[in-house]
């Protein structure tokens, strides 16, 4: 691994057929869960978009949430400290307790989302890296915009390519909270249904989404950043 990433979000979409929202089955899924401190959420709130289970936020910007809307059930933990293992722990219990609750007999596609946080090696300030060495086009370039960059960042996407039907949507960008680091961040979008039986299954497509962010994202970045 090129650098030591410090995993900072993980966002999970597993889409499945529309269907009507019952409180009370989605409360049934909130109590069995709440049993279950390591996996479970505190709050239960009925809102126009959805049924939201929550956790309380311990510090700012913190998020922990499961939320069911009419066709999919998102999963998002941000700043808590959580691991890739944990966050797969956590969408596998989850989704193979829901899915069977709710009569949804699989999910038919499904969308990862993992952030991470980098630090250059040989750049102080992550957006002279990102000027200098991945868009570069000159500091007389630059000059024409008349003022100081606060902040700038790319988009990437990589189709399906055989043998693999994945798509990465890879961004990297700076980070106004530490100039320092680099804000990177890889989707994959992962078309197929995954049947309720067989919820272990997401546990790969959240790792293979991991795995390209710490891998080959940072085998690139880590190719650019030298002297």
């Amino acid at each position: 691994m090129s650098y030591d990433p410090r995993s900072i979000a993980f966002t999970a979409e597993l889409l499945y057929p529309p269907h009507q929202l019952r409180a009370d089955l989605v409360q049934s899924i909130h109590n069995t869960l709440y049993r279950q401190p390591a996996i479970g959420y505190q709050n239960f709130q009925v809102a126009p978009d959805g049924i939201h289970l929550t956790n309380l936020p311990q510090a700012p910007g913190q998020i922990s949430s499961a939320s069911f809307a009419w066709d999919r059930l998102v999963l998002r933990e941000e700043l808590r400290g959580t691991t890739v293992e944990d966050f797969a722990t956590r969408v596998v219990n989850v989704a193979a307790l829901a899915f069977p609750a709710l009569s949804i007999p699989a999910t038919l596609a499904q969308q990862f989302t993992v952030r991470s946080l980098i630090a250059p090696r040989h750049f102080r300030d992550g957006r002279e890296f990102l000027s200098q060495r991945l868009i570069a086009p000159g500091n007389d370039a630059w000059n024409t915009f008349g003022r100081p960059l606060q902040s700038l960042g790319i988009r990437l996407v990589f189709p399906p390519h055989e043998p693999a039907r994945d798509t990465y949507h890879v961004r990297v960008e700076t980070w106004p909270q530490d100039p320092r680091s680099l804000w990177i961040e890889n989707t994959g979008s992962f078309a197929g249904a995954i049947a309720a039986t067989e919820a272990p299954q997401l546990a790969n497509h959240l790792h293979a989404t991991y795995r390209y962010l710490t891998g080959p994202v940072c085998d690139f970045l880590a190719s650019l950043d030298t002297h």
